[in-house]
């Protein structure tokens, strides 16, 4: 299933992601670690009470980084999990949150390791100038409830073509006055160099009906002549895409209160039922008698 707008209209680049901080910023963040597990067959369900429970240690011992925990719907069983920074060193804060003596983070990911058949990281860096309504995204993140995660590799030595690839989509996208977000990353660790990921979140699966359309629109917006530079460029400057769709889970997911305060529903659950159900009253029997002789 490929639901990009570069696979539908050889490429748009529009907006931004992330988990938000202590005080809602109002700009995407400028590193984000993003952390892949894939899940073994039929362990999905235990590995969500896993992570439930690491993210219940991030609350306690206060860690140090928002975490955005995603569960796939295509491709293979994996769950993502998107990690906001400010910059590169404050990495190593969550890293040194691990060796802290009185944190069981070690021990619970030790556990987790029952459920998860491999696992790798990667750390991207925000392109604003390839972005688009980052903003209004970071207002609407909240009620975010499903992700199309787009990796798109760069052919060597078309950086430039991708970057005016982008820039023209933005454009297009200003002017057709497209509502969808699409946050855009470049890897810097952990992926060959020149790979990207394009980010849509949207509250409802609705967005990939209108896909087509809204790209459509948007080489319409470009005419014809830019229009067609524009799917010249996309032939050129990517060499491959992988588009893949996940659900937001709330329960594998860490934010702040005035992240969570957008849909307070949504991201603090009523916390399960731990009593003992109550006892129904037998029916009254009537006192045996003796049997008849």
């Amino acid at each position: 299933m490929t639901t990009s707008r570069f696979a539908l209209a050889a490429g748009v680049m529009l907006g931004a992601l992330s988990p938000l901080p202590a005080q809602q910023p109002t700009t995407p963040p400028a590193v984000l670690r993003i952390v892949r597990e894939d899940i073994r067959e039929g362990k999905e369900a235990a590995h969500q009470k896993s992570e439930n429970t690491f993210m219940m240690e991030a609350a306690r011992a206060k860690y140090p980084a928002n975490i955005l925990g995603l569960t796939s719907i295509t491709g293979t069983s994996q769950a993502w999990f998107l990690e906001s920074h400010d910059s590169f060193e404050a990495i190593g804060a969550t890293l040194a949150a691990f060796d802290k003596p009185d944190a069981d983070f070690a021990k619970i990911d030790e556990l987790d390791a029952e459920f998860r058949s491999s696992s790798r990281s990667w750390i991207a860096i925000y392109r604003p100038d390839l972005s688009y309504h980052g903003q209004d995204l970071m207002q609407g993140l909240p009620k975010a409830r499903f992700f199309n995660i787009s990796m798109v590799r760069v052919a060597n030595g078309h950086g430039q073509d991708f970057t005016e690839l982008g820039r023209m989509a933005v454009d297009a996208a200003t002017k057709t006055i497209d509502q969808q977000p699409l946050a855009v990353y470049q890897v810097v660790s952990g992926l060959p160099e020149g790979t990207f990921m394009l980010f849509e979140p949207t509250d409802s699966l609705k967005m990939l009906d209108s896909a087509q359309d809204r790209s459509q629109a948007m080489l319409q917006a470009m005419g014809d002549s830019g229009s067609k530079r524009f799917l010249k460029l996309a032939g050129d400057a990517i060499a491959s895409e992988e588009s893949l769709l996940f659900s937001v889970s709330p329960k594998m997911s860490y934010v702040s209160k005035e992240f969570a305060a957008g849909d307070p529903a949504f991201w603090n659950p009523p916390a399960e039922e731990t009593k003992a159900p109550p006892v129904k009253p037998r029916a009254k029997v009537p006192p045996k008698t003796a049997a008849a002789k």
